[in-house]
């Protein structure tokens, strides 16, 4: 797939967006519009240019803020709040997906 300059300057500035906003999870039809690029266009070449997915890269920024929230001596619970999820065993199976270890591990090191 070849992605031309438009689309290539509209899926780095939609990584970008992301980039300011680990703490949120955007969903897909918010991005797209974000880009003005179809779902299609963005989420293939968003692989491309990144060698990962949207939802995985999304993961990956939002977990690393958790570490930083953690860091900075916040409980499992209110991170996990701030992130968006609804219980703290969601976050702690998604934390555990990127870093295979729980967030109270982490917490102890």
């Amino acid at each position: 797939m070849k992605l031309t300059k438009f689309q290539e300057k509209a899926i780095v500035k939609t990584k970008s967006f992301i980039d300011e906003n680990p703490q949120k999870r955007i969903d897909i039809q918010h991005l797209v519009s974000y880009s003005g690029l179809s779902e299609s266009k963005l989420t293939k070449g968003f692989k491309m240019l990144y060698q990962t997915t949207i939802y995985q890269y999304q993961l990956e920024k939002a977990m690393n803020y958790a570490k930083t929230l953690l860091d900075e001596d916040h409980q499992v619970k209110e991170v996990a709040i701030t992130l968006g999820y609804s219980t703290s065993g969601s976050f702690a199976r998604a934390f555990y997906r990127v870093f295979q270890e729980r967030p109270g591990e982490y917490k102890l090191q």
